[in-house]
């Protein structure tokens, strides 16, 4: 009898564990709440990119900054959108850099930082494409 009722309660607290774990959709539903956030507010702070007030893009900076925090104190246990999430970390960490080095230039015309923040935009958002494409293909397009 030990035995039987030993098994059960075993039985029963695997259930238990494996039923409060994460789905993987859940986790990508994680993941892609902070990206859609952090795109609408940066869109809503720069006006999708019109507003051309120094003040604005460093709170938008900020903002993007916040953003890669929370994507990488993000709790994920699925091993290949704990990936994901470190990349779209680093993708806002560039963009928030990329955004600071963007204002310097704007003060001191200095033509090469220019052309690295450039470049620092262009590498962000081309690894912020490739990234959104196997999340979605991973996560099955939603």
């Amino acid at each position: 009898m030990k035995l039987a009722s030993r098994f059960w309660l075993i039985s029963f607290l695997t259930y238990l564990l494996t039923s409060c774990a994460e789905t993987k959709s859940f986790q990508c539903q994680k993941i892609y709440q902070i990206a859609n956030e952090v795109t609408k507010e940066t869109q809503s702070l720069t006006k999708s990119g019109q507003e051309v007030d120094k003040k604005t893009w460093l709170l938008a900076a900020d903002k993007i900054e916040q953003a890669a925090d929370e994507m990488k104190n993000l709790k994920i246990n699925d091993e290949e959108l704990k990936n994901y999430k470190t990349l779209f970390a680093q993708v806002y960490l560039d963009y928030a850099t990329a955004t600071r080095e963007i204002i310097k230039v704007w003060e001191t015309k200095d033509r090469l930082a220019a052309k690295s923040a450039q470049e620092k935009v262009r590498k962000a958002g081309q690894l912020e494409r490739e990234v959104g494409e196997k999340i979605n293909t991973y996560c099955g397009d939603r």
